[in-house]
């Protein structure tokens, strides 16, 4: 009799403490070891929010190593993908490119074991001129002084697309006397501020700290794009973009709107992170937003319907569970 009592006892206690953790609350689920974050070059946007997101991710991880590393947002979908590092910032459209195989460094290996987990910020296809320049429209670039990146990035291959559904080319850019100059970022900007340059085109935030910047020395305006040809080069090259207008007064010269193509710009992990990590990103991110937004004004953009949307890739799982619960929207994924 006292052996079956004790065996009954033990049991009940076995099965207690089997329920206490299975429920476990996240603050007492196992830290990873190493949680590295891919963001971008030193000083740009990237890297002040993953630079921001690692010091929030110190205090909901605090048994793991958490680093921020120098990026991009093509090399951050290399690197998450490979394993080398845990969580990385990129765009949709860049994620889509390289999804189906069409980004220069993944024709090979597409790469489709990204899972995203929050939208932070809007980009868009910009085209930067003066305030008082007479370019007015894409046809107005032929022959003039214009920097759009550097072969193989983003932002030059949209311009490339951008040129195409005009029915133009580089060579027409460069006939009597213009040029389309490999310039870095800063290099770009730097020149237009200077006057070196007639327009600088990217795939860039909006409105982007350093285009205001600039401003300090000329008031800038962005071009207005036709509305047929946005339809065409969302038909053609629109994977990961959709249309979008950009306000008056976006600049010190924005005196209209602009219609554009833009993407967003959001937060991803591997499908190999554990759903419990993912969820707790998630949840750290959202339950401390208000801190988070400090980081940089475009994380303004996170709210309830905007968080779980807009990413285009399969959403991770543990995301998901936390979105659901919240009550938060998603979008169906885009690429699958």
């Amino acid at each position: 009799m006292k052996n079956s009592i004790l065996r009954r006892t033990m049991l009940a206690a076995s099965g207690a403490l089997v329920a206490t953790l299975s429920f476990a609350t996240p603050s007492l689920a196992q830290d990873p070891d190493f949680l590295n974050i891919g963001g971008g070059p030193s000083g740009g946007t990237f890297n002040v929010v993953a630079t921001g997101l690692g010091d929030l991710l110190r205090g909901e991880f605090s048994d793991s190593i958490i680093g921020v590393q120098p990026g991009g947002s093509g090399p951050n979908l290399l690197r998450v993908s490979s394993g080398d590092v845990d969580l990385g910032i990129t765009s949709a459209s860049n994620a889509a490119d390289a999804w189906a195989g069409r980004d220069p460094a993944t024709p090979e290996n597409p790469i489709q074991n990204v899972r995203g987990l929050m939208s932070f910020f809007p980009s868009a296809i910009q085209i930067w001129v003066a305030a008082d320049s007479d370019i007015q429209s894409v046809e107005d670039l032929v022959g003039r002084q214009i920097s759009a990146g550097q072969p193989g990035q983003t932002s030059w291959l949209a311009f490339q697309n951008l040129l195409s559904v005009y029915d133009m080319t580089i060579e027409d850019i460069e006939t009597d006397g213009g040029k389309l100059h490999h310039l870095s970022w800063s290099e770009s900007q730097n020149a237009l501020r200077d006057g070196q340059l007639d327009a600088v085109m990217w795939v860039a935030l909006y409105p982007h700290s350093t285009v205001l910047a600039t401003e300090t020395a000329r008031e800038i305006r962005v071009l207005s794009l036709d509305e047929d040809r946005v339809s065409e080069y969302l038909d053609l090259h629109g994977a990961g973009f959709s249309k979008v207008t950009l306000p008056k007064g976006l600049y010190q010269g924005q005196s209209e709107p602009a219609l554009s193509v833009g993407t967003t710009t959001f937060l991803f992990a591997s499908e190999d992170m554990t759903d419990e990590t993912a969820y707790r990103v998630t949840s750290a991110i959202w339950n401390n937003l208000d801190r988070f937004q400090k980081t940089h004004a475009l994380l303004k953009y996170i709210e309830k319907d905007t968080a779980g949307r807009g990413m285009f890739v399969p959403m991770h799982p543990g995301a998901a569970k936390f979105y659901d619960e919240q009550d938060i929207p998603t979008d169906e994924a885009r690429l699958k």
